[in-house]
């Protein structure tokens, strides 16, 4: 059997049309009709991407040996969550030019597409370039929707969707379309029925609801993150209604975690607190200002010298079945130094109190 013969049985029997081949390998589906009727060969670029396509041994199209798909995967996963925790312009090219290349050996693992249409995702915002970003944008939506079309896989299919809604929702992008946003989300699972509810029902041996109830309180932090996201990120509002918006987060997550042991939620705590000096301080307010700076540092440096890669668990009876950690590459520390900065904070500048908060 010639190679040739090789390329078309193993599409017919994975039953793949000559279009679909092309695709994936970034060629026309002629080249592949000429391989298939014996009239060119492969370029040799392509033997590794044709091997991992069909999920065969490269032994048996030449006589080459490649390394375990699933391990190398593995390997740029490790690769790619290093870069990710210094998001900057440069590291997420880098992830973009990683998995890329993971695509170029592998072009049909849906897990690589997805990490490259998360990288690429991170691109658009106006920190990039705006040619840049729209054209990434087209690309977004491509790998998304080919996911959708071709992978089986749950978890990957409903990250394709997220990225969908949030590539479709940005109304600067010229790909905006909020039919389209709207009509991907509806297609997510309603929220009764999402993996992080049923498995609170799954487990029902006595070894089983113990898992049952470290999901129940890691879903308490889940939801309370969501909401207190949302009162955190509200509309454009006077500085009395978002000082009215952040004292009702923070009660919420006092309630919850009211021992004070919030571990990764002290991140959460210090932006919040942090929101509320700056809106006292824009109505001049210095007591209040100096208290909830003071109570921000607090929470920042809490969160900075937690434990790294190591889960620690929380105390508060609410979610003690849940576990928390930070990767070493966090830190809240510098994000509130530079709030410091901001010109609401001006008429503290000689203040000794706000001083001592910089050093």
């Amino acid at each position: 059997m010639t190679i040739g013969e090789k390329i078309k049985a193993l599409r017919q029997a994975n039953n793949v049309t000559q279009e679909k081949l092309a695709e994936y390998l970034n060629i026309t589906y002629q080249s592949v009709s000429k391989w298939e009727n014996n009239n060119a060969l492969p370029d040799i670029s392509l033997v590794v991407p044709l091997a991992n396509f069909f999920g065969v041994s490269i032994d048996e199209l030449f006589d080459y040996g490649m390394q375990g798909e699933e391990a190398e995967i593995e390997s740029y996963d490790k690769r790619d969550y290093d870069l990710a925790h210094h998001k900057t312009p440069e590291t997420i090219r880098e992830r973009i030019a990683l998995w890329r290349e993971a695509l170029q050996k592998y072009p049909r693992n849906f897990r690589c597409l997805q990490q490259l249409a998360y990288a690429l995702h991170d691109t658009l915002d106006r920190s990039f370039e705006e040619d840049c970003y729209q054209e990434n944008a087209k690309e977004v939506i491509s790998i998304c929707e080919r996911i959708l079309r071709d992978c089986t896989d749950n978890a990957i299919r409903s990250s394709a969707i997220q990225i969908l809604v949030l590539t479709y929702s940005r109304s600067y992008l010229t790909v905006a379309d909020e039919g389209k946003a709207v009509k991907y989300a509806e297609m997510a699972d309603s929220i009764y029925v999402c993996r992080e509810i049923l498995l609170e029902h799954a487990y029902y041996t006595e070894q089983g609801k113990k898992e049952a109830q470290s999901h129940k309180h890691f879903n308490n932090l889940t939801f309370m993150d969501f909401l207190t996201g949302n009162l955190i990120c509200g509309p454009q509002r006077s500085p009395e209604d978002t000082i009215f918006a952040m004292k009702s987060a923070k009660t919420l997550w006092e309630t919850l975690i009211y021992d004070g042991n919030f571990l990764f939620f002290h991140s959460r705590m210090g932006l919040i607190c942090s929101i509320l000096a700056q809106n006292y301080a824009k109505l001049e307010n210095r007591e209040e200002t100096i208290h909830y700076l003071q109570e921000a540092y607090g929470h920042v440096k809490a969160f900075d010298e937690m434990p790294t890669e190591r889960d620690v668990s929380f105390t508060s009876v609410f979610v003690c079945e849940a576990t928390s950690a930070r990767h070493p590459m966090d830190s809240c520390m510098e994000s509130f130094l530079a709030d410091l900065r901001k010109p609401c904070f001006d008429f503290l500048r000689e203040d000794e109190a706000f001083l001592a908060l910089m050093i």
